[in-house]
C-alpha cells in the first residue's frame, strides 16, 4: 500500500505545481492548445492531400526503371546466349573425351582379362 499512496501523493503534488506555475491562465492555455491542434491538423491535411501525387510519381518511376531494366536484359540475352552455347559445347566435348578414354581403358582391361581366361582354359584343357 505504501507504493500506491506514494504515487497518488506525487501525482497530486505534480498537479498542484502545474496549476500554480502555469505561464498562462486556463482560458489562454486552452486557446493556445486549440490553435496548435488546428495548425497540426491543417498540416496533416495538406500532407495527406499531396500524398497520392507523390505515391503516383514513385510508382511511375519504379515502372520506368523496371521497363528500362527489362529492355537491357532483352538486349543482353542474345549476346550472352552464344557464349553460353560455346561453353556448354566445350563442356560436352570434354565429357565425351573423358568417357571415350574410360571406355578404351575398360576395353583394354576386358581384353586382358579375356586373354587370361583363354590361357587358363587352354591350360586346363591340356
Amino acid at each position: 500500500m505504501g507504493r500506491i499512496s506514494s504515487f497518488i501523493t506525487g501525482a497530486a503534488i505534480g498537479a498542484a505545481a502545474a496549476l500554480l506555475l502555469a505561464p498562462y491562465a486556463g482560458e489562454q492555455t486552452r486557446s493556445l492548445i486549440a490553435e496548435k491542434a488546428n495548425a497540426v491538423a491543417g498540416e496533416a491535411k495538406d500532407f495527406g492531400a499531396g500524398f497520392p501525387t507523390v505515391a503516383q510519381d514513385a510508382i511511375k518511376t519504379a515502372q520506368d526503371k523496371a521497363a528500362d531494366l527489362t529492355g537491357r536484359a532483352k538486349q543482353a540475352a542474345p549476346a550472352a546466349a552464344p557464349v553460353a552455347d560455346d561453353e556448354l559445347r566445350e563442356k560436352i566435348e570434354a565429357a565425351r573425351k573423358r568417357i571415350a578414354a574410360q571406355v578404351a581403358a575398360n576395353a583394354e582391361a576386358s581384353k586382358a582379362v579375356a586373354e587370361d581366361i583363354a590361357e587358363t582354359a587352354a591350360e586346363v584343357a591340356e
